[in-house]
């Protein structure tokens, strides 16, 4: 979840695609480990595609998830 913040405030930050390092550095600032593992599979992940893309697929994702309310 924290390489995926990371990526996500790169991002929102103006850099349209960060790479491992950018994403490496903004872990770094707060004093997160950077698994190099998960970095490279995110960043093959969204590789050429737009982050409303991505977030729209979540949303879509996220709704067909079963909620219980008892």
């Amino acid at each position: 979840m924290k390489v995926i913040a990371a990526y996500l405030l790169a991002v929102l930050g103006g850099n349209s695609k960060p790479s491992a390092n950018d994403l490496k550095h903004i872990l770094g600032s707060v004093g997160a480990d950077a698994d190099d593992e998960r970095i490279d599979l995110l960043l093959s992940q969204v590789k050429g595609k737009d982050i409303t893309e991505l977030i729209a697929a979540g949303r879509e994702k996220f709704a067909s998830v079963p909620s219980g309310g008892g």
